[in-house]
C-alpha cells in the first residue's frame, strides 16, 4: 500500500520570479481617466508612479554609464 504524498512544487528562482513581474507590469492594464474622484486619485497616482519609475531608471542608466565611461578614460 502506498502512501498518498501531496505534489511537491519547487520554488521559483529569483530570474523566474523577475521574468513573471516583468510580464505582470507589461501587461497590466493602466488606469483610465474616469468620471469619479476615485478614478481620477487612482490615475493621477498612476501617472506620478510612472514619471518617478522612469526617472530614477534613466539616472541609475546615466550613473552606470558615466561610470563605464569614467573607467574608459
Amino acid at each position: 500500500m502506498s502512501a498518498i504524498r501531496p505534489a511537491v512544487h519547487p520554488s521559483a528562482t529569483i530570474d523566474q520570479r523577475v521574468r513573471q513581474l516583468g510580464t505582470t507590469i507589461r501587461w497590466a492594464p493602466a488606469p483610465l481617466w474616469g468620471t469619479s474622484t476615485s478614478e481620477h486619485a487612482r490615475y493621477a497616482i498612476y501617472l506620478a508612479g510612472s514619471i518617478l519609475g522612469w526617472t530614477l531608471a534613466g539616472l541609475a542608466i546615466a550613473a552606470v554609464v558615466g561610470r563605464a565611461l569614467g573607467l574608459l578614460g
